[in-house]
């Protein structure tokens, strides 16, 4: 029987807690990291400007500029707009908005192929506040350098427009899956982690999200080979996690990373191991559709965890 399929029996036959709804739990740890700073509240939209940029209220925008969290040259800038009405599918608005705006900078925007499609690379996800959004990036034109990117925040009615435009040696954001400059995207996700509006309504949906196996790949330092890193979370509260790979020499491997209990309380899942300290990340679930793969999704948990670089937001795909 496969690793995965040993762990997720274990830790379902472990005695746990249905009972997922902690909210005000005064013992859940702080998050290892959550944006900081003071809170902005702008025609109805709460943020905290993320650190390394200046912020700037104007007639019908608020503007961000600078260098972001991690940058190390270039600009990004960040615009959040007054809502404006609703035209029909999210996504499809979104694109109109976004290659509105490029239009009047005198510039085109191109899919991750180079082409006009641009709903094709989307991101579709719920915040923890209950309201939904889609994200739309692509490659400004001419030149396909400099990246841009757009979030647009479903309220009925009403939406709101972010807008992102990263220089190429900046990297706030970028196209799906692509490796930016110095992982600046961290500064367009800290300012997601940190967005309120106002007449949300809090949704707990994240606690039946989370339930399932989550896999990534990567570099096995110790063994100098390959290995897939697997997440189970368990309707009854446990989890677990493994390692399942090869050394370079060809030579199979698996461990168990431990396990224990686990809590989720709005965005934030916190952990508490069988075996060390208990710990606690801001965590969203979305859905990525991918030119490449136009008759499906990936379902991802993202997770903000902080390493020797600092923080930085990674996914996990669904198994």
């Amino acid at each position: 029987m496969p690793l995965r399929w040993l762990l997720v029996t274990a830790i379902a036959l472990i005695p746990g807690t249905t009972d997922l709804r902690p909210q005000g739990r005064p013992d859940l740890p702080p998050p290892a990291w959550q944006p900081t700073g003071p809170r902005v509240t702008w025609k109805g939209v709460s943020f905290v400007v993320p650190p390394g940029m200046r912020g700037a209220a104007q007639a019908s925008v608020y503007d961000m500029v600078g260098l972001g969290m991690r940058g190390r040259g270039g600009q990004c800038s960040l615009v959040i707009f007054d809502e404006i009405p609703s035209r029909g599918d999210l996504a499809t608005h979104a694109h109109s908005i976004l290659v509105e705006i490029m239009t009047g900078f005198g510039r085109g925007i191109a899919d991750s192929q180079g082409g006009s499609n641009l709903i094709g690379d989307r991101r579709v996800g719920r915040s923890a506040d209950g309201w939904r959004y889609v994200e739309l990036n692509g490659m400004i034109t001419p030149g396909g350098d400099g990246r841009a990117r757009i979030m647009l925040i479903d309220r009925g009615a009403t939406v709101v427009p972010i807008v992102a435009v990263s220089t190429p040696t900046n990297g706030c954001v970028g196209l799906s899956v692509e490796t930016t400059p110095n992982s600046n995207t961290i500064t367009w996700s800290a300012l997601y982690y940190s967005l309120k509006l106002s007449g949300s309504t809090p949704s707990d949906h994240l606690r039946e999200q989370i339930i399932g196996i989550w896999e990534g790949s990567g570099m096995a330092q110790f063994a100098g080979g390959g290995m897939i890193q697997e997440e189970v979370y368990a309707p009854n509260g446990r989890y677990g996690g493994a390692s399942i790979g090869a050394t370079a020499a060809g030579q199979p491997f698996s461990s168990s990373s431990g396990g224990g209990r686990y809590v989720v309380d709005a965005d934030k899942l916190a952990v508490f191991p069988t075996a060390g300290q208990p710990a606690a990340h801001l965590v969203r679930v979305v859905e990525d559709y991918s030119l490449m793969t136009p008759s499906r999704s990936t379902v991802r948990l993202c997770r903000v965890k902080v390493d020797e670089a600092g923080p930085n937001e990674r996914c996990l795909p669904r198994s």
